[in-house]
């Protein structure tokens, strides 16, 4: 009986450290994991924040978001110092400017106008006077499509001042002409 009993105790501690292995084995499974996970998130957090290269200062995207900030800055200036700024009726005076119309090679016919523009600030005058490039190619390339018969008639000096007082407002933007005004208007041909 006493070597059942020693039988016994002895397949009871070989139990005991068989349970014990087990038990170490699960330690060990769930410390590799917890490892694991461990390294994934920090090598996550490193690549989010200094993984990358920081941008140089060459670059061209920083430098364009730039520029566009300091546009955006320097409009919002320029609406401000507008808003302040007194209205008063100003006219700015173009030289008599000549124009050839379209007349499908059936000869030659001339647009001879002395046209005004009118604005409400000073700013705007200024601003007009800088673009005034832009405004005169403007009125040369809508003008050479004209035919004479266009421009005949109240209504078709209407629709002119309408069309021109368009494209002058698109290509001086933000600034704005109130009207287009003909001091003279002769059609020649």
């Amino acid at each position: 009986m006493a070597d059942n009993l020693e039988e016994t105790l002895g397949e009871a501690e070989l139990v005991e450290g068989l349970e014990k292995k087990r038990f170490s084995g699960k330690t060990l499974v769930i410390l590799a994991a917890g490892v694991v996970v461990a390294l994934l998130v920090a090598v996550g957090v490193m690549s989010m924040f200094g993984g990358e290269e920081a941008p140089s200062d060459d670059d061209p995207e920083i430098e364009r978001l730039a520029q566009e900030a300091a546009d955006r800055r320097d409009q919002v200036q320029l609406e401000q110092d507008r808003k302040n700024e007194d209205l008063e009726l100003l006219f700015v005076e173009l030289d008599e400017q000549r124009f050839n119309l379209n007349t499908g090679g059936q000869g030659s016919s001339f647009l001879s106008a002395k046209i005004v523009l009118e604005v409400d600030r000073e700013s705007f005058r200024s601003d007009l006077e800088s673009k005034m490039p832009r405004i005169l190619d403007e009125f040369n390339t809508y003008m050479r499509e004209l035919r004479p018969e266009d421009l005949d008639g109240s209504a078709g000096i209407f629709r002119l001042k309408e069309e021109l007082l368009m494209r002058i407002n698109q290509a001086v933007a933000p600034t704005r002409v109130k009207d287009v005004l003909f001091q003279q208007f002769l059609v020649q041909g």
